[in-house]
């Protein structure tokens, strides 16, 4: 984790030059339930249970000093926000959560300063893990402490629910219940860091579009959350891997088939407790015994069968400033 900073601790509205820089946090979801049909926003009922990693993208935000080349470049800019990515997502930046978290903060907070975001990517798209959300909502809580804001402000979990279902638990990644959509905070629970995780992934992604296409042509009932909450209540990893539950996850193995070469594939691994599809799809995470088991399987999945895997584990509420 990297910060410069100078003039951060400025009223918003003033042009200063700071910045800072944070990793975003990537999540998979321990329980996923949804509920079949969708209330009048067009969202689906869902019981999310979520947990951070200790991997993501890397997320730069600064308040233009004036005069600056980026000051002229941003001032430009739709919304005063200038976006930069390492690469190309497929997306417009006003379309970007990045962009939308940048322009929404600066209307919100009458913030007079351009902002420039740069994100630099380090897990693929449509995969589940909730990728643009954290960077989202790390744009969020760099332009709140560049800002002297609380990180608790209000308008801040406002933002984020305007963004997307997931940001709100980003911007405080302690294992979470969350309800409504899955973007109301219901319980928090220990920080459970430091579990074993291996992430892999599928050459080809899952849109949530589609996948909520898929569930709504055979919808199913979800699994209660409880024994899953009663596991994080006690801390206990062994018994979070035996609660694991997700019933989008059918859909995402019939939208990309490897996905379930993947899961039955991590399921046969020495040193894998329990595998499952995070979120939507497409990655697939599995909880290890050991940091050892998660490095070895992940580099078997690159070696062995040439898929996007990742070695890391569980993180709290720091997840994003070290």
């Amino acid at each position: 984790m990297s910060q410069a900073s100078h003039g951060a601790g400025q009223a918003a509205g003033t042009a200063a030059s700071a910045e800072l820089t944070l990793d975003a946090p990537v999540k998979v979801n321990l329980h996923l339930g949804i509920h079949p049909g969708r209330d009048e926003r067009g969202y689906h009922r869902a019981d999310s249970v979520m947990i951070a990693l200790a991997v993501g993208d890397r997320v730069c935000v600064a308040l233009c000093a004036p005069g600056s080349q980026e000051a002229a470049e941003a001032a430009q800019a739709p919304g005063g926000v200038l976006l930069r990515m390492s690469e190309d997502v497929g997306v417009d930046p006003q379309h970007n959560t990045a962009w939308q978290a940048a322009a929404r903060f600066r209307e919100a907070f009458h913030v007079a300063a351009p902002v420039l975001v740069e994100v630099t990517k380090r897990v693929p798209p449509q995969s589940g893990l909730g990728g643009s959300s954290s960077d989202a909502a790390s744009v969020l809580l760099a332009l709140a402490r560049l800002c002297g804001i609380s990180g608790g402000e209000e308008r801040l979990s406002a933002i984020a629910r305007s963004i997307g279902a997931d940001v709100p638990f980003f911007l405080d990644p302690r294992p979470t219940y969350l309800v409504g959509a899955g973007d109301v905070p219901r319980e928090s629970f220990p920080e459970l860091a430091g579990v074993p995780v291996v992430l892999v992934r599928p050459r080809a992604g899952v849109s949530t579009a589609a996948a909520y296409r898929e569930f709504d042509a055979r919808p199913s009932l979800p699994a209660s959350p409880e024994p899953m909450l009663a596991a994080l209540r006690d801390g206990d990893a062994m018994a979070v891997a035996a609660a694991l539950h997700n019933n989008l996850e059918p859909a995402a193995l019939r939208i990309v088939p490897e996905c379930a070469d993947v899961l039955a594939w991590l399921e046969r691994r020495r040193g894998v407790l329990a595998a499952q599809v995070t979120g939507s799809g497409s990655c697939v995470f599995g909880i290890c015994e050991t940091r050892l088991a998660a490095a070895r399987a992940a580099a078997a999945a690159q070696d062995e069968k040439e898929w996007w895997s990742c070695a890391t584990f569980t993180v709290g509420k720091r997840a994003h400033f070290c």
